[in-house]
Order: C-alpha cells, then sequence, then structure tokens
C-alpha cells in the first residue's frame, strides 16, 4: 500500500528528500524500523543517523568501489592502504607514508577526506604503474570520514552475502508498485505546474490502493512474474 507521496522537480536528487518522507511518515505515525531503499537514496549519512535519530534501519545497496583498480580487480586499490585515523596518515603497500591530510567537501558536498602521498615518494616506486597513472603527482585517495568509511567497506561486504540478498529481495514489491504507478501514467505529467502534478500523483495512488484493496478482497492471485520474449525463446529451446 501507496502511505505517502511526494512529488518534486525532476532535478531533485533522490537522496535530498528522504528526510522529508521520513518525518511525514513519522507525522502521520506510520514510519517503518526498516525502510528498504534502492542505491539512489542511500547514503552513508543516512545509514548512520537514520537508527540513531528515528529509529529507522535503512536497508539498501551502497554504491560499489568505482576507481580504476576496483573496476579492473588489479593494482592497488584503496583497501591495499592502511589509514591511521589518529595520525592523520596512510600507509602504502610499499611502506611509504602519505605527506597531505586535506578534510572538506566532494563534489557533492558530502564530507570527504583527501590523501596524497608526496611525487618525490611516488615517482621512483617501482610498482607506481599499479597504483596511480598520474605522471606527475603522487597517489591521492579520496575516503569518507572514519565512522563513514568504516560503514561502507562492512555493508558493501555484506549485500554480497545470500543473507543480505534475501532479506533485501522484499524490495521487489516496492518496484512492483513503482511499475504498477507508471503503467497508470505517473512517469508523464499532463499538468503544468508541481501542484497540479502533485495532485494527480495522488490520485494514481490512491486508485492503486483501491486496486490492490479490491484483489484482496476478493482473493485475487497475484500476477505472476513476466517472463520476457528472450527468455521465453531460452525456455522453449
Amino acid at each position: 500500500m501507496i502511505s505517502h507521496v511526494l512529488t518534486t522537480d525532476a532535478t531533485v536528487h533522490d537522496a535530498a528528500v528522504i528526510g522529508q518522507i521520513h518525518d511525514r511518515l513519522d507525522d502521520k505515525g506510520l514510519l517503518p524500523s526498516e525502510h528498504l531503499l534502492d542505491s539512489g537514496y542511500v547514503s552513508a549519512e543516512l545509514l548512520l543517523t537514520s537508527p540513531v535519530e528515528r529509529g529507522v534501519e535503512v536497508i539498501g545497496p551502497v554504491r560499489p568501489n568505482s576507481t580504476r583498480q576496483a573496476v579492473q580487480a588489479a593494482g592497488y586499490g584503496k583497501t591495499s592502504f592502511s589509514i591511521d585515523w589518529d595520525a592523520r596518515q596512510a600507509t602504502c603497500p610499499s611502506g611509504a607514508n602519505s605527506r597531505y591530510w586535506t578534510e572538506g567537501y566532494d563534489h557533492n558536498g558530502r564530507l570527504a577526506v583527501r590523501i596524497r602521498f608526496a611525487t618525490q615518494t611516488c615517482a621512483p616506486c617501482p610498482a607506481r604503474d599499479q597504483c596511480t597513472r598520474s605522471t606527475q603527482y603522487g597517489r591521492q585517495l579520496t575516503v569518507r570520514p572514519q565512522d563513514q568509511d568504516v560503514l561502507l567497506e562492512r555493508v558493501r561486504a555484506e549485500q554480497a552475502t545470500e543473507d543480505w540478498k534475501a532479506r533485501y529481495a522484499a524490495r521487489a514489491g516496492v518496484e512492483g508498485t513503482i511499475h504498477q504507478a507508471v503503467a497508470t501514467g505517473a512517469r508523464r505529467t499532463r499538468y503544468t505546474s508541481l501542484a497540479k502534478t502533485h495532485l494527480a500523483h495522488i490520485f494514481i495512488a490512491t486508485a492503486i490502493n483501491l486496486i490492490r484493496l479490491d484483489a484482496w478482497w476478493s482473493g485475487s492471485p497475484l500476477a505472476p512474474t513476466r517472463t520476457s520474449h528472450l527468455a521465453a525463446l531460452d525456455l522453449a529451446a
């Protein structure tokens, strides 16, 4: 059942509205103890603060490490470095220590720590090609603050397990609801203002809830999972 509808401009990022959604659900007494979200909503900050501030455990995949080393599974990725948070220093696989430690924000406005090794340290290193492509600067790492960094690595490991996948499988029901909304015209608005579009979304959500209630009361069976034409050909073979 759809319990809340929020309509925003298309340019608003998913993660920017999750706090507002939780506030409105809390006002209605409908705040869940577990909230299954897709990766567009999940951030390290949300994973940390939501259980403490709202009592909501956020469950959703965090984005994988997208560095060249992680994608190619070759060379020295972030996990190859040891970070001494108290000394504000990192040590590379060859045993060299970083020289620069800068705390600030990334391009998304989130807290980040930039760790850089001196050019003089990396230039003569025989493993340089496995570490960085830069010919002018030493290796640089960008990490989240300690509590967020530790949490991200733990969730990345957990989401690869079968137990986590089984728990997150309930998210399929949410995706089915989204598909039903799209089928009723929610993807494109017929109106020119946000207020009118929001009202249309409320009508769509109400209609979906009525359809589902009718199916529940009448005992209508759930529709089977659709089989694509390609999968059907494979089954026929």
